[in-house]
């Protein structure tokens, strides 16, 4: 009798109880289910199809996306501009790559000698995983999937190869890294580079890679997405221990990935064993390149899909130490892995279904209800700026320089007056989550406003109380009236 494959069981279900917890279809976050960085894509879509410009605020060009997944989301939107229908095909679109990518990923791997039971167990993991990096709306299942489809074609067609890591690149650019550690084993410890058809063909990928920066460069004056440009604004080169926040973060989801990152840390340690397949040590260096370049080149702390490598070596570096131990059950790893994401889910869907906890919409909703009627109008934010700009669905410039275009990026480079920059660029109305009450009537507030010592901030001083205080729970809006310009002067 043919055993039944559990994740064939175990991976709808959990796709089922991610969309009820989503409120796709009703329930209190039906308005902007996904995750706020979600809605810097969307608003800069929305702009696209009703304006023809590629703009967040519809003033200044930007490039703060990752490309294909922006270019998915436009055809979709463009296509279909019911939320309800959008936002169905978006979820859809998650579940499918995420599936797919399990197919891809066993059929590599047993191409690569793995055992079938090795390969189906890894590949089951590599999707779970997938889906949970992915679930709010980012880019990760369609960049995961592309990967797996690129080792499908690593060692039978070139080309394909070097087309499909392209297309990886576009829709997460720090795929880069894996490519770069991948393609130094082949061509170096393989001798791959004595063979000039197989380099030749192999230039295809860089020639793609120098026409993509280009085009950024002429069209947006950067090479790559300003919001990682932004992120790389410091004051000083230094390790910088906000890439490693998450492991004094209390949340659920960033406990779970803390143990991902333990496992690992274990990893490292098998680099140098003989009983460490190949493809393992690649994917360990690769997160180990990650999390040292990001915590070198940027002071910002990381949200939940930036650790997406974690979903590729955290199950390779498992199989192994189970093959160390001996260990041949592994339809209970399977079985276990199963309830373990069936049973969190459910718990999250319990949780958290319809009970109004997503605070930032919260507050985008009431926003969108005091300005709806503002005309004419500049709205200015840092910080959780997507759902606020999407239900608003006005003029509002994001000031941390992740989508708002270069001149924003040369002012935080620059570190200019906030209060100046304010001024230049006509804003009517400020919107900011943290400032520092100095008196009565007197506020200080920067931007970006992460705490970090080591980054760069425009800075400035208000001399007025806010014009609205908007909360919700924990998290407070505050919204200053800049008409009177004499209200906000250098700090």
């Amino acid at each position: 009798m043919k055993k039944i494959n559990l994740f064939y069981i175990f991976f709808p279900i959990c796709c089922i109880l991610i969309f009820f917890r989503l409120e796709i279809l009703f329930g209190s976050d039906v308005e902007a289910p996904f995750t706020d960085d979600f809605y810097y894509y969307l608003t800069t879509v929305r702009n696209l199809v009703d304006i023809g410009l590629i703009s967040f605020d519809g003033i200044s060009l930007t490039n703060g996306f990752q490309p294909l997944w922006f270019l998915y989301i436009t055809i979709i939107f463009y296509l279909f501009e019911n939320y309800i229908i959008f936002n169905l095909i978006i979820i859809i679109s998650i579940f499918l790559f995420s599936f797919l990518t399990y197919l891809n990923f066993r059929k590599f791997l047993l191409s690569e000698g793995y055992q079938f039971f090795e390969s189906h167990m890894i590949s089951s993991l590599i999707s779970y995983l997938t889906l949970f990096f992915s679930k709010n709306g980012m880019e990760i299942s369609i960049a995961i999937y592309l990967f797996s489809l690129s080792l499908v074609y690593f060692k039978k067609n070139v080309f394909f190869f070097c087309l499909l890591s392209f297309l990886t690149f576009l829709s997460r650019l720090e795929f880069l890294i894996f490519y770069f550690v991948l393609l130094s084993n082949e061509i170096l410890t393989k001798r791959k580079i004595l063979e000039l058809k197989y380099i030749i063909n192999l230039l295809f990928l860089p020639l793609l890679i120098s026409i993509y920066i280009i085009i950024n460069i002429y069209y947006f004056g950067l090479p790559f997405p300003e919001s990682g440009v932004a992120k790389s604004l410091t004051n000083k080169i230094l390790v910088n221990k906000e890439t490693f926040s998450f492991l004094f973060t209390e949340g659920f989801g960033m406990r779970f990935i803390s143990v991902l990152f333990c496992i690992n840390i274990f990893g490292i340690f098998l680099i140098r064993s003989k009983n460490t397949n190949n493809f393992t040590k690649i994917s360990i260096i690769t997160t180990i390149l990650f999390f040292l370049s990001n915590s070198i080149r940027s002071s910002w702390p990381l949200w939940t899909w930036h650790f997406f490598f974690l979903a590729i070596s955290t199950p390779l570096i498992i199989n192994d130490i189970l093959k160390i131990i001996n260990f041949k059950k592994y339809n209970i790893i399977l079985y276990l892995t199963g309830i373990f994401f069936v049973a969190s889910y459910s718990f999250l869907l319990f949780l958290n279904f319809n009970v109004n906890n997503d605070h930032m919409l919260n507050i985008a909703k009431k926003v969108k209800e005091n300005y709806k009627s503002s005309e004419n109008t500049i709205f200015a934010m840092g910080d959780m700026a997507g759902k606020v700009s999407f239900l608003l669905n006005k003029n509002l410039i994001q000031l941390e320089g992740l989508v708002g275009g270069k001149r924003i990026i040369n002012k935080i480079r620059n570190e200019e007056n906030l209060c100046k920059v304010l001024q230049e660029l006509k804003v009517d109305k400020y919107f900011t989550t943290k400032v520092k009450k100095i008196d009565n009537k007197s506020f200080y507030a920067e931007e970006p406003s992460l705490d970090s010592k080591n980054i760069k901030k425009m800075r400035g001083k208000f001399f007025s109380k806010p014009e609205k205080i908007f909360e919700s729970a924990d998290i407070n809006l505050y919204v200053f009236n800049l008409k009177n310009k004499n209200i906000c002067i250098k700090h």
